[in-house]
Parts: structure tokens; C-alpha cells; sequence
């Protein structure tokens, strides 16, 4: 617990330092990018590892929930932010213990990565909602643990490939 709340802080206090100042270098921030991520990749480890759901299980519109292509590199900044906003909103409809500090988490990666922006020249699109999404959560809000599951398991390969391909990221 100490643990996340150190880390919970150095972030806050990394996010304030850098909307105040000039651009921070590149790499500096992609670090900072990977160092998140690995941090919430061991989170959701944690978390997926106490409950499984059996492979079997069939659910409709799971294409709303971001899959990654293991072939194909990450695209950009704002296809990572778009991913990031569609993960953060499934987060908050989720009711589990646990998932509340990987939001946190998602939050501070979100901020670091708006920090890179400037250096790569890029402008960030706004959230943007998603209804069709909105309404899966909705209808499927029973089934709250099996979404969880497939939702984590899915930003887990997510966070997996950004750290493998943030060092080619080259575009917004």
C-alpha cells in the first residue's frame, strides 16, 4: 500500500512539473512512459491472477474493448491516447477491488504521455464518448467480473507492446 501511494505521489508530482516547464527530452519522457506501464502491467498481473474466466466464454461487441495486433506497431499518440480514453472508461463502469489503482495508474500515463506531445509536435484530440461502449457496459454490467478480465488481460498486451514499440514512435 505505502508502495502505490509513493508511487501514486512521485507521479502527481512528475505530471506538475512538467505542465509547468519547457518540454521535457524525449527520451526522458518515454522512459518515464515504460516505467508506467511496467508498473501497471505488474498491477494487472496481480489482479488477473486472483480470478480466471474460462476461455469458452462468448460475449457479443467485446470489439469495443482494444485488442492489440501483436504484428503491427503501436500507430501513434493519439491511437495510444484513444486506447488509453476507451480503457479508462471501462475502468470507471467496472465495480472491483483492485481496478481502482490501475485507473490511477492509466491517469498518470495519460498525463505523461500528453507531456510527450509537444516534443513530438503533435496536438491531442479531447475524449471523445462512445455510446455503443457506453451501452455494452450498461447491459453487461452483470457480468462485471468477465469483462474485467478480458478488459485487463487486453490493456496487459496493450501496455506490453507500447513499451516494446515506444523507442519508433515517431508521429501523433
Amino acid at each position: 500500500m505505502k508502495s502505490s501511494m509513493i508511487l501514486l505521489y512521485s507521479s502527481i508530482l512528475m505530471l506538475l512539473g512538467t505542465s509547468v516547464s519547457r518540454p521535457l527530452a524525449v527520451d526522458i519522457v518515454k522512459n518515464q512512459v515504460k516505467f508506467m506501464a511496467q508498473t501497471t502491467v505488474v498491477r494487472i498481473q496481480r489482479l488477473t491472477d486472483e480470478f480466471r474466466i474460462s476461455p469458452n466464454m462468448v460475449f457479443s461487441d467485446l470489439e469495443l474493448i482494444p485488442d492489440v495486433s501483436l504484428d503491427k506497431p503501436v500507430e501513434g499518440l493519439t491511437t495510444i491516447m484513444d486506447s488509453l480514453d476507451t480503457f479508462q472508461i471501462i475502468l470507471l463502469n467496472l465495480q472491483m477491488d483492485g481496478v481502482s489503482q490501475v485507473h490511477a495508474d492509466l491517469l498518470s500515463l495519460q498525463g505523461i504521455i500528453q507531456s510527450l506531445a509537444p516534443s513530438l509536435n503533435c496536438s491531442l484530440p479531447k475524449l471523445k464518448s462512445s455510446k455503443h461502449l457506453d451501452a455494452f457496459l450498461k447491459t453487461n454490467a452483470a457480468f462485471h467480473v468477465t469483462i474485467a478480465n478480458v478488459a485487463l488481460n487486453r490493456l496487459q498486451k496493450f501496455l506490453n507492446k507500447l513499451i516494446l514499440d515506444l523507442d519508433q514512435l515517431k508521429t501523433c
